[in-house]
């Protein structure tokens, strides 16, 4: 059986993982002022954008348009149906965005309107789709996205896969340090995010106070205050180093970074998670920060996911 992996452009897996595993990509445009930009995970085309629209702050400069329910129907019946006979869609959690809704509402119609086009290209088998919310975001998502493949890979079955992915959507913990306050401040509020209320952005713009933010089941709030950004990244990574010591409930570690990917390595406590990750044979997953998110949080934040089970970090 041939089970395939869609995800949004807010997923952050690497472009070389994407590629290598066959992942879909359901685009996300972003509209920039008066111009569209289409968000495809593309490595060149993220640092080009960073650069290029990053250091603008006004309030309502940036919105993201989310792939609509014609635009999922229209990829899964030209391609996907055909492609595959099974595929877990992986979307970012419903309260950021329509994704899931639009991706669930085309479900219903593409499960009525495949067995006719599978006919006509001679592909008799039946077809079956499961629209999974990862309850996550950006590096969280990317998780379970390849916790899929991997399970898929050693040959699981869709119901066995799909039991599991439910499971670790609500096990999945994305972490994320902000360089800049203001687009989480300005962006987010204005989509009722309350993560950085006005005290914590006037407090943390003046003295370098940077929150530690924590996404988990739908809900992102602050768990931790540092003093200064490489503070801040240098806790994560400790803590998520002792965290990968302590066990996994999937053997990834996904970061993303909103700059060059060559400065991570630079990161203080970097270090001390790789080695970690490589003596209880956990991969770490790499990835730019999609546009998407960047427009949100702001240049130069890291994230770092990974899915276990009790308590995250402490």
């Amino acid at each position: 059986m041939r089970i395939g992996v869609v995800v949004d452009s807010c997923c952050d897996l690497p472009k070389d993982f994407i590629d290598a595993h066959g992942v879909v990509v359901m685009p996300i445009t972003l509209r920039i002022g008066d111009v569209l930009v289409e968000d495809r995970r593309d490595p060149a085309e993220t640092h080009s954008f960073y650069t290029k629209y990053l250091d603008k702050k006004s309030e309502d400069f940036a919105e993201s348009i989310p792939y609509s329910v014609q635009q999922i129907e229209k990829l899964f019946l030209e391609r996907l149906v055909l492609d595959f006979d099974y595929v877990f869609c992986l979307t970012i959690t419903s309260g950021r965005s329509q994704i899931y809704d639009h991706a669930m509402q085309a479900s219903r119609a593409i499960l009525t309107k495949y067995k006719e086009v599978r006919r006509q290209a001679g592909v008799p088998e039946r077809f079956g789709l499961a629209v999974l919310s990862s309850r996550n975001m950006f590096a969280g998502q990317a998780v379970q996205a390849a916790e899929a493949i991997r399970l898929i890979r050693q040959g699981g079955t869709p119901s066995e896969i799909g039991s599991r992915l439910r499971q670790l959507v609500e096990q999945t913990h994305t972490y994320m340090v902000p360089a800049d306050l203001f687009h989480i401040y300005k962006r987010a509020s204005k989509k009722g995010d309350k993560s950085i209320g006005w005290g914590s952005y006037a407090l943390g713009s003046m003295l370098d106070v940077k929150p530690i933010l924590h996404c988990h089941q739908d809900a992102t709030g602050p768990v931790d205050k540092v003093r200064g950004f490489d503070s801040g990244v240098e806790r994560l990574f400790t803590k998520a180093a002792d965290r990968i010591r302590r066990g996994l409930e999937a053997p990834y570690v996904c970061i993303s970074y909103g700059g060059p990917l060559a400065d991570v390595p630079k990161l203080p406590g970097h270090a001390v998670l790789e080695q970690a990750a490589r003596e209880n044979g956990v991969e770490i997953l790499l990835s730019p920060m999609s546009k998407t998110a960047a427009v949100n949080v702001g240049p130069g934040a890291v994230t770092l996911a990974f899915a276990a089970s009790g308590q995250p970090l402490h």
